[in-house]
């Protein structure tokens, strides 16, 4: 696809994400007229490739990717939370129209440079405008680093390392100090994180070093939440929070602490198969898909993000690729403690980072095959569907 075109589009997606799950969302069904339109592409996909014969059906997506897609509408419907786990799918959807779309570097940069642009902007209003000002700054604040996370993506494996290493750190301190106003912490430390990746290749081989990696990552935030729980049952949680409100005139956890033991303690009441609802500020993804849709709806989760990430895993030498690994990783592990990911509505940002690494892995499975035909005057038969 055209780069331009690319960039036209996925700068919408990022207007769609920036009305989610919001009041002006609500008002103009910014939510809901999106999630059509990307069921009607998908059918439409569908139809195309069946009629073209161009439909290959990978067993191993049908029982992860299928079965937790079949599994979360069922049981949301069986509960009497209606269409919830349709309109939560839909983001997986997205990921697998964008997979469909060849990807560029040159259109990887064109929209980084986009959503950075949009997300100085939307710091720059929140700080010293009024237009935000009812907006709740931790949602200012991701909205801002998952674009600054999406800018960084070629910057994992770039060529021109003086140059690039320069741009970087000039652009993370100007958003370090924007989203300083926000007060959110993990924002900070998250956008930090990031920079010492793409500065490190060293720590960033670490983070994608293998499928098993991916999965000890992907576990994270259940590993948190279940520490955190820990420690506010023990006798240090007051010297904690003494020191934390001297600092940052806030509790340790602020209130996390008790919002995932109330979780846990739902989750456990609804272990195998959740209560099919996805409401509720539970300021961590496993936790919100625990209470969800339990046990077996968390495993078949975790199992399809590791099986879309490992698609990527032979060409860790691309210079987007990584970068596509890396990013969604951070945004992941960042919502541990925070909100957007598991939604009815949720952000979008960490769904289009899978696709646009699928597009990419697209258009280099391509890319190889037609070089091997000119090279070999042999074809071979390849698929890159989900």
């Amino acid at each position: 696809m055209n780069s331009f075109l690319y960039t036209f589009i996925m700068i919408g997606l990022w207007i769609v994400n920036l009305f989610n799950d919001t009041g002006l969302g609500a008002v103009y069904h910014t939510t809901e007229r999106a999630r059509i339109i990307i069921y009607v592409v998908f059918i439409f996909i569908a139809i195309w490739n069946f009629i073209h014969n161009r439909y290959y059906i990978d067993m191993h997506d049908v029982m992860v990717l299928g079965g937790m897609a079949v599994f979360f509408i069922i049981t949301s419907l069986i509960q009497g939370q209606g269409m919830m786990g349709i309109h939560y799918i839909s983001a997986f959807v997205l990921i697998y129209i964008l997979s469909k779309i060849g990807v560029t570097r040159k259109a990887v940069v064109m929209t980084g440079i986009a959503y950075l642009i949009m997300g100085i902007v939307i710091l720059y209003i929140y700080d010293f405008g009024t237009a935000l000002s009812g907006w709740n700054p931790n949602t200012i604040g991701m909205l801002a680093l998952y674009s600054y996370l999406i800018f960084l993506i070629p910057f994992y494996n770039s060529e021109k390392v003086l140059r690039s290493k320069l741009i970087l750190i000039a652009v993370t301190i100007l958003y370090v100090v924007l989203i300083e106003p926000t007060d959110s912490r993990s924002c900070t430390l998250f956008a930090l994180t990031a920079a010492i990746l793409a500065l490190s290749s060293m720590l960033r081989n670490l983070v994608i070093k293998s499928n098993q990696r991916y999965l000890g990552l992907l576990l994270i935030p259940l590993f948190i939440a279940v520490t955190v729980v820990w420690i506010s049952k023990t006798s240090y949680i007051n010297t904690l929070n003494q020191w934390s409100l001297e600092k940052f005139q806030k509790t340790i956890f602020n209130g996390r602490d008790v919002l995932w033991d109330q979780g846990f303690q739902l989750f456990l009441h609804n272990f195998l198969f959740g209560r099919g609802s996805l409401s509720g500020n539970w300021h961590n993804c496993m936790i919100g898909i625990l209470t969800a849709y339990g046990c077996l709806g968390g495993i078949l989760w975790i199992a399809s993000l590791k099986n879309i990430l490992s698609k990527g895993r032979r060409w860790m030498n691309d210079l987007i690729v990584p970068g596509c690994v890396v990013a969604f990783l951070i945004m992941y592990i960042q919502q541990s403690v925070e909100l957007g990911l598991v939604n009815e509505a949720p952000n979008l940002l960490p769904y289009i980072v899978l696709g646009m690494m699928l597009g990419r892995v697209n258009f280099l499975d391509k890319e190889e095959y037609f070089k091997g035909i000119e090279e070999n005057g042999a074809s071979e038969h390849y698929h890159t569907d989900l």
